[in-house]
């Protein structure tokens, strides 16, 4: 059973956790924390002992604890925001838009993400681009064109690494002319014509080997990963 976990925690990590469980309970009085404070708690210190993860799927929240997954989507919203500040989503963020998933038709990318807070984050800085998203096919996975997925992707990489990453882009075969919005969708063209046919782990790891050392300038990487990536076959 899901409470069995606490089994295997070590006895000074739940006294520990029970102790600031009841600190809070008791601030600034016993009862005066509404219950739906109290469930939000209890939530974050079930994620303390490891029980709940940090980053869980909704599922599991809504299977472990038999809530709606409204209610999941709820308490996974409000520990994120109680624990979360903007370098940590922007930081989240980064490692999802190295992971997009390619759409063959209108030239869609989607971004899965199972932190409502992550997802709220992601829309506000669109719309602060100029750019809707689609979310009407799953809460966790949001659609966007290619041009809004590169234009947050831009955004997310400070104008001075930005600079240097699009040189060493170039000194591997780039034209550079096309500046950087036009060489990562050149990129994104390449790259979703060579992941058809592989699936899971696989899938990922192909497009995260690409697109994480930009979105986060490792310069070396990007000097070894894309060395042949512009040669024409």
């Amino acid at each position: 059973m899901f409470v069995d976990r606490i089994d295997g925690i070590d006895a000074k990590e739940v006294k520990r956790v029970f102790k600031e469980l009841i600190t809070a309970y008791m601030n600034p009085a016993y009862g005066s924390m509404s219950k739906r404070d109290f469930d939000i708690l209890l939530f974050m210190k079930l994620q303390d002992l490891k029980i709940i993860e940090k980053d869980p799927d909704l599922y599991d929240i809504v299977s472990n604890l038999k809530v709606t997954r409204a209610k999941a989507r709820n308490l996974l919203y409000e520990a994120k925001m109680r624990n979360s500040s903007e370098e940590m989503l922007n930081k989240e963020l980064r490692e999802l838009l190295s992971t997009p998933i390619f759409f063959k038709e209108n030239d869609k990318i989607a971004i899965e993400i199972s932190n409502p807070l992550l997802s709220d984050h992601l829309r506000w800085k669109l719309k602060r681009l100029g750019y809707i998203t689609d979310g009407s096919f799953s809460a966790e996975l949001i659609k966007l064109s290619e041009e809004a997925y590169i234009t947050i992707f831009e955004d997310m990489i400070p104008n001075e690494s930005r600079k240097k990453i699009t040189e060493a882009l170039v000194k591997c075969g780039a034209r550079e002319e096309l500046g950087f919005k036009g060489i990562l969708s050149s990129i994104l063209k390449k790259l979703s014509g060579r992941i058809v046919g592989r699936a899971g782990d696989e899938l990922v790891d192909g497009i995260f080997k690409y697109l994480d050392p930009l979105i986060s300038g490792k310069l070396k990487e990007i000097s070894s990963v894309y060395k042949d990536f512009f040669v024409e076959p």
